[in-house]
């Protein structure tokens, strides 16, 4: 990512509603902000009326600031409908065999265009 770009939320319009965006924080409680629609129309219009504030800090930093295990990096995430996070490896794992060369007959790498 380029150390100048300036990220900006969406604006919001003048007809938001902020008790209904309340109602849907409420309702959306288990959404994640980058995942459903209905919470960022939310979170955005309480972020432009000054009823929430953005954190600052990372989910990692914010845990570590209070002592707590953050999960791993490769921990299991929620599937929603999708494959499973090993099937997913499986074939990371497989392409990368693919992208490394190949010896030829006479025992040298061959790299595959």
């Amino acid at each position: 990512m380029n150390d100048d770009a300036i990220l900006t939320p969406p604006r919001v319009c003048g007809h938001a509603d902020v008790r209904l965006a309340h109602e849907l924080m409420r309702q959306h409680l288990a959404c994640r902000v980058d995942l459903c629609v209905w919470k960022a129309a939310a979170y955005y219009t309480l972020v432009d009326a000054g009823h929430l504030a953005p954190q600052t800090l990372t989910p990692r930093e914010r845990a570590a600031a209070r002592n707590i295990d953050f999960p791993p990096l490769d921990a299991q995430p929620p599937v929603y409908g999708g494959p499973p996070l090993w099937t997913l490896r499986e074939v990371l794992d497989r392409l990368s065999d693919l992208a490394l060369p190949v010896p030829d007959s006479n025992g040298t790498a061959d790299h595959r265009n």
